[in-house]
């Protein structure tokens, strides 16, 4: 039988600009699990480099590197039209009521970077 989980976060980018001085400036310390540029958009998927227990510390780790940027990396921050924490988690049969929470003072450092939040719940696989 399954058990519900926290999995990840990752750190969903989007942007019409080039944003690659933020995506090595975070590469530094963080796991690129995808960055791909076209002629009208650049996306990435980053994930911190630390097994995290828990969203919240998950999401005050990124929120760490993303402070932490180079003036050409944070200017191409606020250039994305997207800047979301994707909090991932596993469902399951059981416990019977799961939860996570985030805490009022990540919840004010998410919204002071201009960042959102959403989850994403991966299904029970099919036998």
């Amino acid at each position: 039988m399954a058990d519900i989980q926290f999995l990840n976060v990752d750190l969903e980018l989007e942007s019409q600009h080039d944003i690659s001085a933020l995506v090595a400036d975070l590469d530094k310390s963080a796991i690129v699990l995808h960055y791909d540029k076209d002629e009208t958009r650049q996306l990435a998927r980053i994930e911190a480099n630390v097994d995290s227990p828990s969203p919240d510390k998950a999401i005050n780790e990124l929120c760490e590197l993303i402070e932490s940027c180079s003036k050409a990396g944070l200017k191409q921050w606020l250039s994305c039209s997207r800047r979301t924490f994707d909090l991932g988690f596993n469902s399951g049969h059981s416990p019977k009521c799961f939860n996570e929470a985030i805490s009022a003072d990540t919840l004010l450092r998410i919204s002071a970077i201009g960042a959102g939040i959403e989850i994403t719940l991966y299904g029970l696989e099919q036998d």
